[in-house]
């Protein structure tokens, strides 16, 4: 399993979820982000959490909480490296805003059908690799109505 998530991390094909709907190379804009983080990092992962389980709900998949890179204090034992799919949308929640929050893992996505990844990790990292046109479409409708913004890697490879 994680041969086929670390193989779609690798593609120039992806997508990521974003707070603001352009993009920027200014340095001073670090300011701001890190303004974000201390202020609406809660709100962010909250977002997420929604965008996430109802693309859990609406196609197949696995998901994974990746071995922890720092020990945090949980109100639930997690399991980590196995498929958590059919914990609770209550559990689901809380593991994606706690891995968005307190940046101790990462929460990989796998869908089946079609084959498409969603990896959520510390911060406002989320991103979706070899996303199929409808599974783009739906995420940018969930994006936009989350008050978020859904944006194609635009690197040339």
């Amino acid at each position: 399993m994680y041969e086929v998530i670390d193989s779609m991390q690798e593609s120039d094909n992806y997508y990521y979820i974003d707070y603001i709907p352009y993009n920027i190379d200014d340095p001073q804009f670090l300011e701001l982000e890190e303004f974000f983080e201390e202020t609406y990092l809660p709100e962010y992962a909250k977002k997420i959490s929604r965008i996430a389980l109802k693309m859990v709900y609406f196609y197949p998949c696995e998901i994974f909480l990746t071995k922890e890179t720092k020990n945090v204090s949980l109100k639930y034992d997690i399991p980590f490296d196995i498929n958590i799919r059919s914990s609770s949308p209550e559990k689901l929640t809380y593991i994606i805003e706690q891995v968005i929050l307190e940046d101790f893992s990462s929460v990989q996505i796998l869908f089946s059908t079609p084959l498409f990844l969603i990896s959520i990790s510390g911060g406002f990292s989320v991103t979706i690799y070899q996303p199929s046109d409808e599974a783009i479409q739906i995420l940018q409708q969930l994006a936009i109505q989350e008050g978020l913004f859904l944006k194609q890697n635009n690197k040339v490879g």
